[in-house]
């Protein structure tokens, strides 16, 4: 098949990108800057020779992307943790789904891959990610546009148009190029920190080569709508401590830092980051995420696709790697 690729200069459509190559299939890229392809899908050995420039946001560049392709996988989303940014994302993000999904949907492509978020589904309190939970979002920016792009996903779905549509956890593993996922933050920091807060807070942690393989074997036609938690395992504050330790080859604490605490810092830095002298991961949204995780039932991907994960050791030590290797550690 001949499969569109957006996002595919970041850290998760780099490596879809390159596990769709590896199953035979021929990968079209539709992206703004060239140079960045280079330097993330091109630096793990991806085929970038074709591609188009545009934006999700722009229809015209995205139906000639789409044009001659047999099925779409759909990364691409902007990111900021900024709030004055939230309605130029929510935006951006809207206009990239019925761009990229409905355009397909409406060009006859079989299958309609989109790569949502557990944040659409999150909601305090929760046991167990499933992906039929009903669509939340978060309280930030980020999460409310991606509850906005899976109602409308769903809506297609509602329709009978054959979208698929995966929920990831926190993804880490090797980088693509210099580009990691939000979530190597959370490492980079806590190998700095020499340490890892929390009581109940947790991670669930999946390997993006797992998640490009799952976002591979959705790409077979005439399954119709589908939809996969993709979350990964759930890793506790100490075992976080214990797997981050053992790849930076130090000895990380696991402070137990009451999960309230973290929250309130969390606010606090809503206000102060801003006028900070240095990035920082931490904010509400991430805290309420971190401090209230739930597992992720990854089940019926395994038994649907026969799609593995790895140890979540494996790829927290190829996070580690990765950081020291572009300069970060």
């Amino acid at each position: 098949m001949r499969v569109l690729i957006t996002g595919g200069t970041g850290f998760v459509g780099a490596w879809t990108a390159r596990a769709a190559q590896e199953a035979g299939h021929q990968v079209r890229f539709l992206v703004r800057n060239a140079d960045r392809l280079a330097a993330s899908a091109g630096r793990i050995g991806v085929d970038i020779g074709d591609y188009v420039l545009g934006d999700i946001a722009d229809g015209g560049s995205t139906a000639t992307a789409l044009a001659g392709c047999d099925a779409v996988i759909h990364c691409a989303a902007m990111v900021s943790t900024d709030p004055s940014r939230a309605d130029e994302m929510l935006h951006t993000n809207l206009e990239g789904a019925r761009n990229v999904l409905g355009g397909a949907v409406a060009a006859g492509l079989d299958p309609v891959v989109h790569v949502s978020s557990f944040t659409a589904l999150f909601r305090p309190g929760l046991d167990v990610l499933h992906a039929d939970l009903p669509v939340v979002g978060g309280s930030d920016g980020y999460g409310r546009s991606k509850a906005a792009v899976e109602a409308y996903a769903r809506g297609l779905q509602d329709g009978g148009a054959p979208v698929a549509i995966t929920y990831p956890g926190m993804v880490l593993g090797p980088p693509a190029g210099e580009q990691f996922g939000e979530a190597a933050e959370g490492v980079e920091a806590s190998v700095k920190m020499h340490g890892v807060p929390g009581r109940g807070a947790g991670w669930i942690v999946i390997d993006v080569r797992d998640l490009a393989d799952l976002h591979v074997a959705l790409l077979e036609p005439g399954r119709g709508p589908r939809r996969y938690m993709a979350g990964g395992q759930r890793v506790s504050v100490d075992e976080l401590a214990s797997l981050i330790g053992t790849a930076a080859g130090r000895k990380l604490l696991s402070v137990p830092v009451p999960d309230v605490a973290l929250r309130s810092v969390g606010q606090l830095f809503d206000i102060v980051g801003p006028y900070l002298p240095f990035h920082t991961p931490i904010d509400s949204a991430a805290m309420q995420y971190y401090t209230q995780m739930p597992a992720s039932d990854d089940t019926p991907s395994m038994r649907d696709l026969g799609v593995t994960q790895r140890d979540p050791a494996e790829t927290i030590a190829d996070t580690v790697e990765g950081l020291r290797r572009v300069g970060r550690l």
